[in-house]
């Protein structure tokens, strides 16, 4: 694990952290597609090509680590198209009308908030495989309390009636 792991910084909650990072795709209900474990110093963007490619949907939306033209233009030729939300410094004319890009992003948080709660955060692995195991175990924990959720309640987000 100490091959991979390194020291990485969470812009989000502005702290530094020692472990790893996981890159994944949902789907627009909150269902895991596919995902990716790295070490924190890996871009997002060098991740997203594969991901997107095992994920096979031609239309992904991606956070404003995603922001490249030179992998936008990679996957458009592969008929894959990503959305992403402007940066806060972009230039006026790169800003579109993101408002709907926003609700859409609030299901994944949601769905790495889930999976914070279901204790995705502390691993204490000795290997990659005993980590990938153990994360596997929880997104298909996740994954079936979501769909008996969602037969009761469609739509929902959350994968237990009691939070």
């Amino acid at each position: 694990m100490n091959q991979i792991a390194k020291v990485g910084y969470n812009s989000t909650k502005k702290s530094y952290f020692y472990g790893l990072k996981i890159h994944m795709i949902v789907t627009k209900t909150g269902f895991p597609i596919t995902y990716s474990i790295t070490n924190p110093g890996v871009h997002d963007v060098k991740v997203l090509e594969t991901l997107s490619e095992e994920a096979n949907l031609p239309n992904i939306l991606g956070d404003k680590g995603y922001i490249s033209h030179k992998i936008h233009e990679k996957l458009a030729l592969k008929g894959i198209t990503i959305s992403v939300p402007p940066r806060k410094n972009m230039d006026k004319s790169e800003k579109l009308d993101h408002s709907l890009l926003g609700k859409q992003r609030k299901t994944v948080e949601t769905v790495f908030s889930s999976l914070e709660k279901l204790g995705c955060q502390n691993f204490n692995s000795r290997s990659v495989k005993g980590l990938e195991s153990r994360f596997e175990s929880i997104l298909l924990a996740y994954s079936v309390l979501l769909s008996r959720t969602q037969r009761r309640f469609e739509g929902t987000l959350r994968y237990s009636l009691g939070y």
